[in-house]
């Protein structure tokens, strides 16, 4: 992020501390794959595809490197993860939450439709603190599912 380096007399700006080659900074970064299927076999052989909407909040490492941030190989964390039973709206789960409401042995696939980014409102100028309290507030939006019926569920 840019900062006032000086200020002439008067307290005017006059230059701008931009980042240099070989700075680093921490952010975070709100993950969204939308129109998700997760598949499931049931403990009776039946399968059943459940809908989810991914969205995961990341903290990343990047460095600066010729006018550019660039993200540090492998420095990726994931700080907090959930799933929607609808697009932008329904109920917030976790993958745990799916064998409390259904009898399942396993799961499979996991299918995407579609990959976005910082739908909590997250900008490139916001600080950590920031960045967290948007998350946190957008994630608060949701209600926690509490029965079967609240999930989008495909049988086949």
């Amino acid at each position: 992020m840019d900062k006032i380096d000086r200020n002439n007399q008067s307290g005017e700006q006059t230059q701008i501390n931009s980042p240099k080659n070989g700075d680093t900074r921490v952010i975070l970064t709100h993950e969204v794959k939308s129109s998700g299927h997760l598949h499931y076999k049931l403990n009776d052989g039946n399968e059943i595809i459940v809908f989810g909407q991914y969205h995961k909040l990341d903290k990343i490492e990047e460095e600066y490197e010729d006018g550019e941030w660039y993200e540090i190989e492998d420095n990726r964390v994931e700080i907090d993860e959930f799933y929607l039973t609808d697009y932008e709206k329904g109920f917030l789960y976790e993958l745990e939450d799916i064998p409390k409401f259904f009898k399942v042995e396993g799961w499979g696939d996991r299918e995407f439709n579609g990959d976005s980014d910082n739908w909590c409102g997250i900008k490139d100028e916001d600080d950590y603190e920031t960045c967290l309290k948007k998350w946190n507030d957008y994630k608060s939006k949701f209600p926690r599912v509490t029965s079967k019926e609240q999930f989008e569920i495909i049988k086949y």
